[in-house]
């Protein structure tokens, strides 16, 4: 199962316009699997780039779709602005990316922590929309656009890896 239907620059356009003033379809709302728990952990003895492609077929790359996903309903309710959406769009996108990082250990250590900066980026962005859509702080909303921006470019580049070992 190794296809991939979207690329994450096309969300990068979310940061741009984001509340100044796309991937595999799940249902909206869907938590993202926990990468790797219905599984066998990779082994030491598996090449590094098969470790990666399990991580990513136990749960991984599901995780990236929800993320992407996710991001995409924070946009949406972004334009026009939809307060009440947004906060629903971005407590979604707070408890799916609480359950990636939940999840087995990315077993590429430099992938690793591109993953953990990209949650980590975008668990902050979602919590600055939350707090700027119930208190309609503008400086919520930069915050929001700034982490989301840093997390994409993190997120993306674990995908970019992701494709180029599918295609290898």
């Amino acid at each position: 199962m190794h296809t991939r239907t979207f690329t994450i620059p096309a969300i990068l356009a979310i940061t741009a316009i984001a509340l100044t003033a796309c991937g595999t379809q799940t249902e909206s709302g869907d938590s993202a699997k926990k990468p790797g728990k219905n599984s066998a952990s990779p082994t030491a003895s598996k090449d590094p780039s098969q470790q990666f492609l399990d991580w990513a077929d136990n749960g991984g790359s599901e995780s990236i779709d929800t993320i992407a996903t996710d991001l995409g309903a924070v946009d949406e309710d972004s334009h026009p602005v939809d307060l009440a959406g947004l906060r629903e769009s971005c407590s979604t996108l707070t408890a799916d990316i609480e359950a990636a990082q939940g999840g087995d250990p990315m077993p590429d250590k430099a992938m690793a922590k591109r993953w953990d900066l990209a949650l980590k980026h975008l668990a902050n962005s979602a919590t600055a929309c939350t707090e700027g859509s119930v208190s309609e702080d503008q400086t919520s909303f930069d915050l929001m656009a700034s982490e989301m921006d840093i997390g994409i470019k993190h997120l993306n580049a674990v995908n970019k890896h992701l494709d180029e070992l599918i295609a290898s």
